[in-house]
């Protein structure tokens, strides 16, 4: 029997989610999701709960859902992808499937090769200490324009961790080549999730019923409402040990004015060096205690992980499963389920074919 993985958020699942999850199909048997759970790489609150968003995957085709731990689910692209591996690893998973803008194999797998070189490590710091974006930094310190995509970039890191974890999982990508982006609405076949937690009137083409009844369209309002009371009684001392926080930032966010709501903290906070992503990234793993030793220590100990959800004919792959959880991710479901009223289910979530 032949497993293939994919590392998601679904955050929400649309179309083009359908599409990776049916190509996965037709070449294993049995398609495992490694899904962020509660919080996602933006930082930010999922639009849907992670049992949400898990039985929405097993709709759509996924024979197992896993949780990526919070540590991992809102890291960079590189913490993202060594999280999702290792557990793809532990599963003995024979293919890791993910889309890229590139979709070539042989193209991306060259741009992992020569991201590792000792001499472009070296130029993508100086790039992005200069302000440049790390997509952008990749592509200006190696020449390849491949490497100014954001999915071409996470495609990359997905490679870079097969290799460095001794993965045996075969990468395979498809290539997305529909006419969207995170900002406008077109008439192609798939829109992005950006625009559909964006823009409701979307989700009946491009999502599906199951989905949009479970989409929380306030919980990301009311996570930023919160959030800069909390910063206010955070010492310069405790923002310098949370994870990302580097070159003084502490100050910086210490000085910022927390009375005027998130945004206009965050914007006084922003550099060229520390975008809005990365900071949306900071703030949380403020709040969650997510340390720079916290995140060393999961690395150490990892990889254990939560099934969210499995189909009854597929119940044979929990045996792989190490299931565990960890005290970062209890307390992300712990803010989650206060800002939404929501409690996670006692039982496991077994889905019929």
């Amino acid at each position: 029997m032949k497993s293939a993985a994919i590392i998601c958020e679904f955050n929400p699942l649309h179309t083009g989610h359908k599409r990776l999850l049916d190509y996965a199909k037709s070449v294993a048997d049995k398609t495992v999701c490694i899904m962020s759970g509660n919080f996602t790489q933006r930082g930010l609150p999922a639009c849907a709960d992670k049992y949400a968003r898990a039985k929405h995957a097993v709709l759509a085709g996924a024979d197992l859902v896993v949780e990526l731990p919070t540590v991992f689910a809102a890291a960079s692209a590189e913490n993202f992808a060594f999280g999702g591996v290792a557990i793809a690893k532990t599963l003995c998973c024979d293919y890791l499937i993910f889309g890229s803008e590139c979709g070539n194999i042989s193209v991306l797998q060259n741009c992992a090769n020569a991201i590792d070189l000792r001499e472009n490590q070296q130029r993508v710091k100086e790039q992005v200490a200069s302000g440049v974006s790390y997509p952008k930094a990749l592509a200006l310190a190696t020449g390849l324009a491949e490497l100014d995509k954001p999915n071409n970039v996470l495609a990359i890191e997905y490679i870079r961790a097969l290799q460095k974890q001794n993965c045996t999982a075969t990468p395979l990508t498809v290539k997305r080549d529909d006419n969207f982006n995170a900002e406008i609405a077109t008439a192609g076949e798939y829109a992005s999730s950006a625009m559909l937690r964006k823009d409701p009137s979307l989700r009946k083409k491009y999502t599906f019923d199951y989905v949009s009844q479970d989409i929380d369209d306030d919980v990301e309002n009311k996570y930023k409402q919160m959030i800069p009371a909390f910063m206010s009684v955070m010492s310069t001392s405790q923002l310098a040990l949370t994870e990302g926080v580097t070159e003084g930032l502490e100050n910086r966010i210490f000085r910022a004015d927390k009375s005027r709501g998130y945004e206009q903290m965050v914007s006084e906070i922003k550099t060229k060096r520390y975008t809005m992503l990365k900071l949306q990234r900071i703030m949380l793993n403020a709040v969650l205690q997510i340390t720079k030793d916290c995140v060393i220590q999961q690395k150490q100990n990892f990889p254990q992980t939560k099934v969210l959800a499995v189909k009854r004919s597929a119940t044979t792959l929990l045996r792989l499963v190490k299931d565990g959880t960890d005290p970062v991710t209890d307390r992300a479901d712990k803010l989650y389920g206060a800002l939404t009223g929501k409690s996670p289910p006692n039982f496991l979530p077994v889905y019929d074919d």
